[in-house]
């Protein structure tokens, strides 16, 4: 067999830093950091006039905007770098260091088909997500189940003009949840003219096709007509893209050519009876082809081996192997098995996902004072495809009522159409499924047990040949209108509202309904001998598809007043107040039924997350400006606001800029914040999300690890039962008596601007969040399950077992869930800094280059908790329990070379840099600094000696270009080549839970590949 010798070591990625750090001198990019706090960025050909949305500040007016950083980022920047959606370009933001979700989450994650931006190394909680200004209706669905977060792919991307990130708190201008940062997205003033613009796209590999197609059209000009109206609409379809269309070892089970020294050994052969890299096999597993032992109906205990239920049929299309006498280690394995790779036969990596969206606006003048306008959005986003594979009969209800676990199924020797079925006891296995009700006067021996004429019960052991699939669309509605300007001896006055529904119907299939299996045991209406007999009416008995729908809305008044009340030696002194109404609603039922009636008339796998909830939040805030000097301005400002969920919250913040010379700017605040909890938190039903436990039987020093000892020994005979790792829940209920988070937040920066054409920033910024709120985490509940037998003595915690070993079902069975409910917890501190830099050069003829680059740093990412020990997370792969194990990477970094050739045409090059991190994850175990520890304690990945598989994962980086030429005045042709090194993902089987082995949130266009797309601009 050929092996895969690897070294697997952290890369300093020389080559990588040495490129960027040569832009630097130059440069920082497209989402260059502004040099004047917030200049609005140029408006290209289909905007005119002045910008009236300025982030982070009361006034209109761009010179008396913030103090803090913001990253701004045009239609054109995201053109230049291959981008078609806000979703994709927020993912590549230097300052979005614990990553935004991406699409093959969508197959996994609770908010399916949905994506949310995470700055400064917090959770999407912490991110406030605004649309031109305003706040819209969050995703009916939380993250992780509970946290609530604005669904950037409803955001119509065409009709973008720029995106403002702010990077520090905003508590002061826009109340809760927006103590990380903002995100607003500001669309076109005005535009007019037709324009067409149509795409598409296809990897190197010939796969994860692309189409996409806008249009726009508008008439009227504001500054010689008063009046400007444009229509808007864009469609965008991405192909799906499975596990299996990619190379070894992203598309199969089989990690058993990845291996070390002959003492490490090789990693498991995760494809079902697999045979092992030194010729072990680790066990009996079940596979879509259902394998059957006889058992006696009246002491239920075992009469012989297992056997195929279907002879005749053999392994029906899967691969099978013949096992040796010390493989069976037994009479009961049978001698020949079937093989399955659930990888790469079912996997999905990326959903098929469609976008299709409808806007309109209108822009008026009214008279010389005022300007008004009004807004209507459609956007509906679907996914399908996101698929998980099969589903075992054996496995437990969600959590949200009484948790059934079936461990055990015996077909029994009667069947008839009163036959009932129960979970219950059966002799020496526990959790069984058992049928009565049938015997030889009213039934008929049941056809899926080969043993029934002899009265014995078949002890089932099998896959579904129904895999699961989840579908959703979403669909939001916004209408918005607002009115900007002056009355009076100077008065500048704004009022807005906005009004939004996000309607959410999401299809589940292929998930088990434990009643309906139940059922169709005890009456033999379903085939087991051979699964693909099932008629549609039989399968959907067993796997009815799950339709559940959930809604959001908001609705949002607000109004400033601001004036000019006298001057100061460095100008007008400005003052303005604001006040605003907002309510908000969430109705989310669980897509599991209550169990007060019956606890079995519910789904295996389907979370029974679920919440209803809503509130009104009234606010009052003020603004003032103060240009002390020329070389001084301050500002203060803050913002009350009161919940009719009881919480009330006051938030300040302090703004500095000190100009000593023209060419140097220092700049500097300090603001407090807040985030009440979400109505998941408080409210929510239990809610269950799966992480990825080890059992690591053996220290690095060869002796038994007393964690894991008993277990081990006890399932020695079926290590394929726990080997390649496991998932068990960690199951959280809302809150109603949690306590609001509190942040402190601070900011100092330079900008440096040694000519027109230059420019420098770095800043360093720190957020401190207290009584921080937390779902169920492991750490000591697992520790304790394994070495006490599954007793576990922790406040507030309870857990539940999992599927019991087939081989071996009186032992202990690996862990099912922990249970708890949310709580406030101590403190989160991360703290960072940010650079960038810009330049602009003529060449001559025309010709012109813009360098732009951006990079942060994490300096410390860390949550205490309520003990006073600490979970460090910069530069890890945790926290898990908020990136999906995606990590928190030291550097983030982008450099853009932009050459335009006099408005002929352009030639763009973007590269992507991130750092490497250690494999450790703090809240999953792991212990930081220490690879070994971690691996002792179940979080990291061990070699067959206990000693790790990977501790630090490498760096990552590749570039991407974009070529437009103007054929005629009104025509444009362009391309894109993303990923075009080829560069390839690196095997890290610790990230992503282990689903992918490779880490998603940084390498998706590796495994993606090199990409291709075509397109042409049509502008009349």
């Amino acid at each position: 067999m050929k092996k895969t010798q690897i070294t697997l070591r952290g890369s300093t990625a020389l080559s990588a830093l040495a490129l960027i750090g040569a832009g630097m001198l130059f440069a920082a990019p497209a989402m260059a950091q502004s040099t004047d706090a917030t200049v609005p960025a140029a408006q290209d050909q289909e905007s005119a006039g002045e910008d009236i949305v300025v982030t982070g500040s009361l006034f209109r007016d761009p010179s008396a905007a913030t103090a803090s950083p913001i990253v701004s980022i045009t239609a054109e920047d995201m053109a230049n770098r291959g981008i078609t959606t806000v979703a994709d370009q927020l993912q590549l933001l230097t300052a979005n260091n614990a990553g935004t979700a991406p699409p093959s989450w969508s197959s996994f994650g609770f908010a399916t088909g949905a994506s949310s931006p995470s700055l400064r190394g917090l959770n999407n909680a912490y991110t406030l997500t605004l649309f031109n200004g305003l706040r819209t209706a969050p995703f009916p669905l939380g993250d992780d189940g509970y946290r609530n977060f604005v669904d950037i792919n409803s955001i119509p991307g065409s009709m973008v003009d720029r995106i403002d990130v702010l990077l520090d708190g905003a508590s002061a201008t826009y109340g809760s949840d927006a103590i990380a940062g903002v995100v607003n997205v500001i669309v076109k003033r005005q535009v007019t003219g037709v324009h067409l613009n149509a795409s598409a796209g296809i990897s190197e590999k010939g796969d994860a096709g692309e189409r996409r197609l806008s249009a726009t059209a508008g008439y009227g000009d504001l500054d010689r007509q008063g009046f400007n109206v444009y229509v808007n609409a864009e469609y965008q379809k991405s192909d799906p893209l499975l596990l299996s269309a990619r190379g070894y070892p992203y598309n199969t089970a089989d990690q058993s050519k990845i291996c070390g020294t002959d003492e490490q050994g090789c990693l498991a052969n995760g494809i079902r009876n697999g045979i092992q890299y030194d010729g072990a096999y680790n066990g009996f597993q079940s596979t879509r082809v259902p394998f059957v032992r006889p058992y006696s109906d009246t002491t239920y205990a075992s009469q012989g081996g297992y056997q195929l239920l279907n002879p005749a049929a053999g392994c029906q299309g899967l691969a099978s192997a013949t096992l040796t006498a010390a493989q069976r280690n037994g009479t009961i394995t049978p001698a020949t098995v079937c093989q399955e790779d659930l990888v790469n036969e079912y996997r999905a990596y990326n959903s098929s996902i469609e976008r299709k969206g409808a806007n309109f606006r209108a822009t008026a003048k009214i008279g010389d004072f005022a300007e008004a306008y009004v807004m209507a959005n459609y956007y509906n986003v679907s996914t399908t495809g996101n698929n998980a594979g099969p589903q075992g009969f054996t496995g437990a209800t969600a959590a949200g009522g009484t948790v059934v676990t079936v461990s055990n199924i015996l077909l029994p020797t009667y069947v008839c159409s009163q036959g009932t079925s129960a979970v219950t006891t059966a002799g020496a296995l526990t959790n069984t499924i058992v049928a009565s009700g049938c015997n030889a006067s009213n039934g008929r021996l049941n056809p899926n047990n080969p043993f029934a004429a002899s009265g014995q019960l078949a002890r089932l052991v099998a896959l579904p040949q129904v895999t699961r699939q989840t579908n959703t669309d979403t669909r939001t509605y916004r209408i918005s209108g607002g009115i900007d300007g002056t009355f009076g001896d100077g008065w500048n006055f704004n009022v807005a509202a906005t009004a939004s529904k996000v309607v959410l119907k999401t299809e589940n299939n292929g998930y088990i309904y434990l009643a309906g299996l139940m059922d169709a045991i005890a009456k033999g209406t379903y085939n087991f001998v051979d699964q693909s007999l099932n008629t549609e009416a039989q399968t959907q008995a067993v796997f009815p598809t799950n339709y559940n729908r959930s809604n959001s809305k908001l609705t949002q008044i607000q109004a400033s007043l601001n004036k000019e009340f006298f001057n100061l030696p460095g100008g007008p002194l400005r003052v303005g107040v604001t006040g605003q109404y907002r309510y908000e609603a969430i109705h989310n039922p669980s897509a599991n039924a209550p169990d007060d009636v019956n606890p079995t008339q519910r789904y295996f796998g389907i979370n029974a997350v679920g919440v209803d909830g809503k509130r009104t939040v009234w606010s009052a805030g003020y603004e003032v400006a103060a240009p002390v000097f020329d070389e001084l301005q301050l500002k203060a400002m803050g913002s009350y606001d009161s919940y009719s969920t009881g919480q009330a919250r006051f938030s300040p913040k302090f703004e500095g800029v000190f100009k000593p010379i023209e060419q140097l700017k220092l700049r500097s605040t300090y603001s407090k914040g807040f985030r009440i909890p979400s109505f998941s938190e408080s409210f929510a039903l239990p809610t269950t999300g799966y992480v990825t436990g080890q059992i690591s039987c053996t220290l690095s020093n060869g002796q038994p690890n007393p964690t894991y000892a008993a277990f081990c020994a006890a399932h020695a005979s079926n290590t394929s039962y726990y080997s390649g790792g496991y998932s068990y829940g960690l199951t959280s209920a809302g809150n109603a008596d949690l306590d609001p988070e509190k942040s402190t937040s601070f900011t100092a920066g330079v900008v440096f601007q040694p000519t027109p054409r230059l420019t420098f920033t770095i800043d360093y910024w720190s957020t401190k969040i207290a009584n921080v709120i937390i779902p169920v985490s492991g750490g000591d509940a697992v520790a304790q399950y394994y070495a006490n037998n599954g007793v576990v003595n922790l406040p507030g915690i309870t857990v539940t077992q999992g599927v019991a070993d087939p081989l071996n079902t009186s032992a202990l069975p690996l862990l099912g869930t922990i249970v708890g409910s949310y709580k406030n917890a101590d403190s989160f501190l991360a703290k960072g800094l940010d650079f960038s830099g810009s330049a602009r050069f003529p060449l001559g003829d025309g010709i012109s280059l813009r360098s732009t680059a951006n990079a942060s740093f994490l300096l410390r990412l860390e949550q205490t908790l309520e003990d006073g020990s600490i979970q460090r997370y910069d530069g890890t792969l945790g926290p898990c329990n908020i990136t999906s194990c995606s990590g928190a990477p030291k550097w983030r970094l982008t450099w853009q070379n932009s050459l335009d050739f006099d408005g002929r045409g352009s030639i763009s090059l973007t590269s992507y840099y991130t750092s490497g991190y250690s494999e450790v994850a703090t809240d999953s175990g792991g212990v930081y600094g220490d690879c070994q520890a971690s691996v002792d304690h179940g979080q990291i990945l061990g070699w067959d000696n206990g000693e790790a598989v990977q501790c630090t994962a490498k760096s990552v980086f590749y570039m991407d270009g974009h070529a437009e030429v103007k054929v005629q005045d009104n025509f444009t042709l362009y391309t894109d080549v993303l990923n075009i090194l080829n560069g390839k993902p690196s095997y890290e089987p610790n990230a992503a839970y282990g689903l992918y082995q490779f880490n998603p949130a940084w390498s998706d266009r590796l495994f993606i590949g090199r990409y291709f797309r075509v397109g042409a601009r049509i502008d009349f």
